[in-house]
């Protein structure tokens, strides 16, 4: 393998990504959100809900201009459980209409965005003498599959003498016996990154490092709204017919700025630590004390992923992390429910931790018990989502879309718009024949390579991207993130290494591969000062390693 001081990244095609059709120019946007006529949705936000209603939007004829203050899928949308569910778990709440919609929203992105949500089998244990457990999730699995649209999907009973899984074998006295059944699993953040180039396919602007700061009613009833790009300090001004306030776990004091009724709220925190080590079985789905708690052990790119925990918080940094009491949690969890699968301290090498949004119905409780289920409100001109699930953020956002559309007065066929199985699919979706001809373009890779790449691309590495499909690990990584800076709006080192690239999370955390990444970035964002942003970085890695330890 060459050293990476001889690596030429001017040698590696540049035109390959600069001749997409995704590639935008940042200063060109920055004039687009500034143009005199009002655009019919500004969408503040730009997680899961914010990137999918943009592109439903713009999709449905309506002029959109999406704008976030950080990165996209900076905050929740990157740091969720990377879980495509039903919700099972919300059986044992007889919340039945989230888990209908959650499996049919699932086995939506199964068949539409298949190249990043894969249907994966779980376990579940039952533990010896627990007849009316087994019972009671007997009952909700049977419920559960009811609703599946493939029947081969239903769930089975394995009894003990049958059970020869990691951490789970016939030896294991202490369980009846393991349930299996099929959810799915995904890559959130490359979710986030399509839909928001499928909005700007259809004509939406979408700019990340935007900061929405105030609002004014205008006399026709409409808003002008000031921003600051982040990035160079330019104060920003445009205008929209409505104001839709996507903002997340930040909706509240979001709506403090723009003078609208705040939502009343609730937030947990869930954190999750990812182990070096291949994950060679099925998903665990693992019960906690308590009523609807649990916990999953599933495969990821990295080895093996495990959480969540769920902390009840009031204060919401931008850049969470897990304390070291949940740090400590998790791994006490594995040792007492699967202590020979080898998921120790020693070999975690990553954590993360999210804030979930939980809208307040007048409820009180534990948060776990607390619904999920997303509230729309309209005041003022400003149109709120409270809280809402990632699986479901299609279908929340054509509500949302229908919402708007009812306070502008436009005609929208939802209906239609919800059987339009083409708007449900992505940029990277593929049909059987594309993905046969991906299969065969990288037919020499490793299985764990393709796999990633198709997870990353889908279909756009047959469009634009085919020399991916060759040379070497660096040659690779180049192009990689010079796609991420030319068409995915990366703007800056953390965009690369947590959200385009996904290096942050693997062993190592991909620092041997700065000096590379330094030559692109340099080329293509000139202005930025590389060398600060990684010496942040490597701090920001070094603290992580030591929660760890």
């Amino acid at each position: 393998m060459l050293p990476v001081q001889t690596i030429r990244v001017h040698d590696i095609s540049p035109q390959t990504t600069q001749s997409s059709f995704d590639a935008k120019n940042r200063s060109s946007e920055l004039e687009r959100l500034g143009r005199s006529e009002p655009f019919d949705l500004a969408i503040i936000g730009g997680g899961i809900h914010g990137a999918v209603l943009a592109r439903l939007a713009a999709a449905g004829g309506f002029s959109v201009a999406l704008v976030e203050r950080a990165d996209f899928g900076s905050a929740t949308s990157s740091r969720s459980s990377k879980m495509a569910h039903g919700g099972l778990r919300y059986l044992e709440l007889l919340d039945f209409q989230q888990v209908f919609e959650g499996i049919k929203a699932r086995d939506d992105l199964f068949e539409h965005a298949g190249h990043l949500v894969k249907p994966q089998q779980f376990l579940i244990p039952v533990p010896a003498g627990r007849q009316l457990f087994k019972w009671k999730l007997g009952l909700g699995l049977f419920l559960y599959d009811m609703l599946l649209r493939d029947r081969s999907r239903r769930h089975s009973w394995i009894p003990r003498r049958d059970l020869s899984f990691p951490g789970f074998s016939s030896s294991r006295t202490d369980l009846m016996g393991c349930f299996s059944y099929t959810d799915g699993i995904m890559s959130d953040t490359r979710l986030v990154i399509e839909n928001i180039l499928g909005a700007r396919r259809h004509g939406a602007v979408c700019l990340n490092y935007c900061e929405a700061t105030s609002r004014v009613r205008t006399p026709d009833s409409g808003s002008t709204l000031s921003a600051k790009d982040t990035l160079s300090g330019r104060a920003l001004h445009f205008s929209a017919r409505l104001v839709v306030n996507c903002a997340g776990p930040w909706v509240s004091q979001l709506a403090g700025q723009l003078g609208a009724e705040a939502p009343q709220l609730r937030f947990s925190r869930g954190s999750h630590i990812v182990f070096a080590k291949p994950w060679k079985g099925p998903s665990l789905f693992l019960p906690l004390e308590g009523k609807a708690r649990y916990y999953f052990v599933w495969p990821h790119p990295a080895g093996t992923l495990v959480g969540t925990t769920e902390r009840e918080v009031t204060e919401l940094p931008s850049d969470p992390l897990p304390t070291r009491d949940e740090i400590d949690e998790i791994l006490q969890r594995l040792e007492r429910d699967i202590p020979d699968a080898g998921l120790r301290r020693e070999n975690a090498c990553y954590c993360f931790a999210g804030v979930r949004t939980l809208p307040l119905r007048g409820k009180s409780g534990a948060s776990s018990t607390l619904s999920r289920k997303h509230i729309w409100s309209a005041n003022d001109g400003v149109l709120t989502l409270s809280g809402g699930k990632y699986t479901t953020a299609w279908w929340t956002a054509l509500e949302g879309l229908k919402s708007s559309a009812k306070l502008l007065n436009r005609d929208l066929d939802a209906r239609a718009i919800g059987a339009n199985q083409s708007l449900k699919k992505l940029p990277g979706s593929m049909t059987g024949a594309e993905a046969s001809q991906l299969e065969g373009m990288l037919r020499d890779e490793s299985q764990a390579e393709r796999e990633r790449l198709t997870a990353r691309y889908g279909k756009r590495l047959l469009e634009s991207f085919p020399t991916l499909a060759q040379g070497s690990a660096e040659h690779r990584i180049a192009l990689e993130a010079e796609i991420a800076l030319s068409t995915e709006q990366a703007e800056t080192l953390e965009d690369l290494m947590r959200r385009r690239l996904e290096l942050e999370m693997l062993p190592g955390h991909g620092i041997h591969h700065l000096p590379l990444l330094r030559e692109v970035f340099m080329r293509l964002r000139p202005g930025a000062d590389f060398d600060a942003q990684a010496v942040q970085y490597r701090e920001r890695m070094e603290a992580i390693d030591l929660l760890l330890r």
